[in-house]
């Protein structure tokens, strides 16, 4: 998106992205900042607090431009904001280099590392071990999920195993639905003070939910995108907010930690159970042959 002549804006996530225009050079005269005003007007409707100057189409600049990262960068740091350049030619890193810039601004090679310096990364490096392994292990449950189901058919997917269990379909989901009950638990926890968090019986969920008629792969869908997103909102917290505790129906209070790692367990917790099930369906295939 943008409205302006000579830099282009965007937004990724909660960054704004500037970037002048391909074939814009005359960057030492006044034009560059007659754009500046609008610029500032654009990121305080949307609450922007996080830019991203791209310096790919600048092989050079002259005062104007510095001018238009200083003024940018005294707005968001002001406001406890964070501004990074990225993709600057050998002279453009001279001169931040000579101006002694290099230490105001943090510059980078790449755009993808200015996302990445910018986003979540430097908050959860902040945080204690135990949760930054909690995070890494909520994030690498549903790629865990579906390495323990390849291989099985769709047949597989739905025999009790062993007879009278849960087939491997109604364990995903029964993890499907848990996410978005944990997802709405952490949610709460953040946004409201000991709200109510109300239990739920994985057997009741698997009798009324229509288990059997459901699409295995809509089912990971849902957990994929449930855990992204939620994990998108958690990394942006500090430890502190981690003890914040909702009111558990039979439970009592539970802290967003113990939530966390609660759900953080689960995929793992049912993958044994799936992992010993395919055992049993593949070895049954392999002697039916």
């Amino acid at each position: 998106m943008s409205f302006c002549q000579m830099i282009h804006t965007e937004a990724v996530d909660d960054v704004m992205l500037l970037r002048l225009r391909p074939g814009v050079r005359g960057l030492a005269d006044q034009s560059v900042l007659n754009e500046l005003d609008a610029i500032r007007k654009l990121r305080r409707e949307i609450g922007c607090q996080k830019l991203i100057i791209d310096l790919t189409e600048a092989p050079f600049f002259g005062s104007s431009m510095l001018e238009l990262i200083r003024v940018l960068w005294n707005d968001v740091s002001s406001n406890g904001g964070r501004l990074v350049l990225s993709n600057p030619s050998q002279v453009v890193r001279e001169v931040l280099a000579v101006a002694k810039f290099d230490r105001v601004w943090p510059i980078t090679d790449t755009r993808d590392k200015a996302l990445s310096l910018l986003g979540s990364a430097s908050n959860v490096a902040a945080w204690p071990t135990n949760l930054q392994e909690i995070i890494a292990k909520y994030d690498h449950g549903p790629t865990q999920l579906r390495d323990a189901i390849l291989g099985l058919s769709s047949i597989q997917l739905r025999i009790p195993a062993p007879p009278g269990a849960w087939s491997v379909l109604q364990i995903v989901c029964h993890i499907a639905d848990f996410e978005l009950v944990y997802a709405d638990r952490m949610k709460r926890v953040v946004a409201e003070d000991r709200p109510t968090l109300f239990g739920g019986d994985p057997d009741v969920f698997a009798a009324k939910l229509a288990y059997a008629q459901r699409n295995l792969e809509e089912e990971l869908d849902v957990i994929m995108s449930v855990r992204r997103e939620v994990s998108r909102f958690l990394k942006t917290l500090t430890p502190v907010d981690f003890d914040r505790t909702g009111e558990h129906s039979t439970d009592g209070p539970l802290s967003l930690t113990q939530l966390l790692g609660r759900i953080a367990g689960h995929i793992p917790h049912h993958v044994g159970f799936i992992e010993r099930k395919k055992k049993v369906l593949l070895e049954q295939h392999s002697g039916s042959n």
